[in-house]
């Protein structure tokens, strides 16, 4: 077999993506013509596999194991331990806004008490301010953690 290729002597152009056109097509040429197009469609062929996550789909997972013995295990592994770091972080971000409420919190209450004592006291210009930055600090911090959580689960969906 040379390896130059022969020139096309005739183009025929298919016009429909119906198989059943290319099946009849394929069929009415000559046995050597035949040949040669499932030789050019083969060279010609480009096959690109993506996937987004961890795992590969299914049906390519064994073939991992057929290259390299041990891969698919170790393809699992890795995807364990990334789902168990992402679970670490999100329940040590949970724990640390449930910390920041509560610091807010024991912060608005602080000031409350230090305005009632200023109000006993006979210190009403120092009370207002205290007693509305409490008030304040403590409405602003609940309503951030609640919008946070909101967010957070939309985004979790």
């Amino acid at each position: 077999m040379s390896s130059e290729q022969p020139e096309p002597t005739e183009t025929t152009t298919l016009t429909s993506d119906s198989n059943q056109e290319l099946v009849e097509f394929v069929e009415n040429l000559p046995e050597e013509k035949r040949g040669h197009l499932v030789q050019l469609l083969v060279a010609g062929t480009r096959i690109k596999s993506t996937f987004s996550g961890p795992l590969p789909p299914a049906n390519e997972f064994e073939h991992y194991n057929a290259v390299l013995p041990g891969a698919a295990d170790r393809i699992l592994a890795m995807a364990e331990k990334e789902q168990q770091i992402r679970a670490d972080g999100q329940a040590g971000m949970l724990a640390n806004d449930g910390r920041r409420v509560t610091g807010a919190t024991w912060i608005g209450l602080a000031l409350i008490g230090v305005a009632g004592l200023a109000a006993w006291m006979g210190q009403p210009w120092v009370a207002a301010p205290l007693g509305l930055g409490g008030t304040v600090t403590a409405l602003v911090r609940h309503v951030t953690a609640w919008i946070e959580r909101r967010q957070g689960a939309k985004q979790a969906e």
